[in-house]
């Protein structure tokens, strides 16, 4: 049999051509389609990263169940920007190469979004074309960036980001002063055991346990007998800086700073009940303190959102709760679209806030909703939501044709196709409000998109135990007289427009319980019913010329959440906004501003009145619509 020899002109021409393909790659990917055998080979050498699974390799496929960690493929959003008065193309090429790229996996293909919307478009913008679609696609980093470098400018490229929620849970970071013990030397560790109690001496089952000390924060739940074991290494105790207990539901959490611990002895906490009852009177609604002060007990019962369309975007909702069976709408994104799983609440904020906005008002529940008439939809998208499921959501809410959306997902990252989506949101007539965040730094997207109410939180005093975490939320330097003040956990930035309580807020939690929890997002769903019930009662946002759904009636009812604002706590507006919305202070809402609005004065007036120093010009005069256009004119009207 005849030797074959390797021919070493062939493989200097297949060499020169796999590098040739590569620095295309590298420079421009878009224009990559059909990769040979060999090219294809050498990506999967690329993509790993440790090991060999081949039969020839030293560890072999002998264990079946082990596999080699690689660095996974990164996920992105390709779509087009909208251009005002700029039709898009029925078709683009730069799509058509992408599905004949190897290495890229479209995986999923979303409907984009647009200005246009009911033939609604911005001032001096011309209509434009249908949008096209967003693609969602998988590739390796590497490629990615280079697709997003070399894209053509009306073509979006982006990482499709996981979303986040925010979480008050664990309360302390681990700080620089401790970092050096973040990793210690290995040496003995320590059990320190817990049993958690509530009313009664009754064991609680299901409480986390965070232990702060040496080292990183460690964390436990209680089983059935209320115990938990958690290990550190302090050798007595002593080094311990803080525990923080955080029951599941119906007891406040507690919180106790350089406690006394015993290493050998079952070291019992005991917790007291959540007391949900705040009516003065029999036959009195229950309202929290955070609707107490925004006036919710002063409109008669009759006000309850009805034949308003709320949407929540957010971990879902245990309707099982008997304040939330009747919500019976949503769908779970999270798992393509699924009918029935959005009704399970693994993080609990969904179910929380479905509280806070349309709890029913059921005899001797305890608590009672903003909006309990509300049509509430669901839309789960965490946990393991991503920037494309948060777009779906958005256009689940325009079909629906929903009135307000609370956004209570976040991101430290910016997405400018969610923020086209939530534009186009807008001019269907859905107003988004969202949470400022929990950071304490800069507000989070989407509360930094144009077009977003954005809510920070506040908190008031007397409202709580101080031995919780919630005494721990306010700025010493920025506490009003009234007790009200602005948080430290609380985003800020000029993106607030108002705030509204997010400390120690009660609400429903799955499991049929309730609990007391803090966060942006809380104040979010304050706004959310406040706004519902001034879509489903004012007479302005209910007429013909301004109750269309258009951009017009979103900015009208963002007029009234500041012209209702009261600045109990005179601090720096990045914080606070315009303030906390009051009902009794709605323009042509309550009774008692019929004398302003009837008269003819109008919103200009109420607000003249409420924020000094400014006073009422005649220039102001006239009917509300007209004060409020005058009002942003002169600049005195964000």
């Amino acid at each position: 049999m005849a030797e074959q020899k390797d021919d070493p002109g062939q493989a200097a021409r297949l060499s020169q051509s796999k590098r040739a393909a590569q620095a295309s790659g590298a420079a421009e990917p878009f224009s990559v389609q059909n990769g040979t055998a060999q090219d294809r080979t050498a990506q999967d050498r690329q993509d790993r990263v440790a090991g060999d699974d081949g039969p020839g390799s030293r560890t072999g496929t002998a264990d079946k169940n082990s596999a080699t960690v690689v660095r996974r493929k990164q996920r992105y959003l390709i779509g087009f920007r909208s251009l005002p008065g700029i039709a898009s193309p029925p078709s683009d090429p730069f799509l058509d190469r992408l599905a004949q790229m190897d290495g890229v996996e479209i995986t999923r293909r979303l409907k984009g979004g647009g200005l246009q919307s009911a033939g609604m478009t911005p001032t001096g913008a011309m209509p434009t074309a249908a949008a096209q679609e967003i693609i969602v696609a998988r590739m390796d980093e590497q490629r990615g960036e280079a697709l997003r470098q070399n894209a053509p400018p009306h073509v979006i490229v982006e990482i499709d980001a996981p979303l986040g929620y925010s979480d008050m849970a664990v309360p302390e970071p681990v700080n620089w002063q401790h970092s050096v013990q973040v990793m210690p030397f290995p040496g003995p560790r320590r059990d320190i055991r817990f049993r958690i109690l509530g009313d009664g001496d009754r064991p609680l089952s299901n409480a986390v346990v965070n232990l702060y000390g040496p080292g990183f924060p460690a964390q436990a739940l209680t089983d059935s007998s209320g115990q938990a074991s958690l290990q550190t290494h302090s050798l007595d105790g002593s080094g311990v800086h803080a525990v923080y207990v955080r029951p599941a539901a119906d007891h406040w959490e507690r919180y106790i700073r350089n406690p006394s611990l015993e290493i050998g002895q079952v070291n019992v906490i005991r917790l007291s009940p959540v007391d949900r009852t705040s009516a003065s009177f029999p036959g009195e609604r229950p309202y929290g303190w955070g609707q107490r002060i925004m006036k919710f007990d002063r409109v008669s019962t009759d006000w309850n959102g009805a034949g308003t369309k709320i949407g929540i975007i957010d971990s879902g909702c245990d309707t099982s709760h008997p304040l939330l069976r009747h919500i019976v709408r949503g769908v779970d994104f999270t798992r393509d679209g699924d009918s029935q799983s959005w009704k399970s609440d693994e993080m609990g904020q969904g179910t929380h806030c479905a509280g806070i906005v349309a709890a029913s008002a059921v005899a001797s529940s305890g608590i009672i909703g903003c909006a309990p008439g509300a049509e509430v939809h669901v839309f789960k998208v965490v946990p393991g939501g991503h920037f494309s499921d948060l777009i779906d959501a958005l256009d689940q809410c325009i079909e629906r044709r929903l009135d307000v959306v609370q956004i209570g997902v976040c991101s430290e990252q910016f997405s400018e196709l969610v923020a086209q989506k939530i534009t186009e949101a807008r001019f269907n007539g859905i107003a988004c409000i969202a949470g400022a965040g929990n950071t304490g730094g800069a507000v989070q997207f989407p509360g930094n998109v144009p077009g977003v109410m954005t809510v920070s939180a506040v908190g008031k005093l007397g409202e709580y135990p101080q031995d919780t975490r919630h005494a721990q939320r306010a700025l010493p330097q920025l506490i009003a007289f009234s007790g009200i003040y602005a948080t430290n956990f609380s985003c800020w930035g000029p993106q607030v427009g108002v705030c509204a309580p997010g400390v120690a807020v009660v609400s429903s939690v799955p499991g049929g319980g309730y609990a007391a929890w803090d966060g942006s997002a809380m104040a979010a769903s304050h706004v959310v019913g406040f706004s519902a019930l001034l879509l489903s009662h004012h007479p302005m946002l209910q007429s013909i010329n301004f109750g269309a759904r258009a951009d017009q009636r979103v900015s009208i009812l963002y007029d009234f959440l500041r012209a209702a604002a009261i600045p109990y706590a005179q601090v720096d507006p990045n914080r606070v906004g315009a303030g906390l919305p009051d009902l009794q202070h709605v323009p042509g809402l309550m009774p008692s501003n019929q004398q302003f609005y009837g008269s003819g004065i109008g919103a200009g007036a109420v607000l003249g009145a409420m924020q000094a120093p400014f006073t009422q010009p005649a220039a102001y005069l006239g009917n509300p619509m007209n004060a409020i256009l005058q009002l942003r004119a002169a600049g005195l009207w964000l």
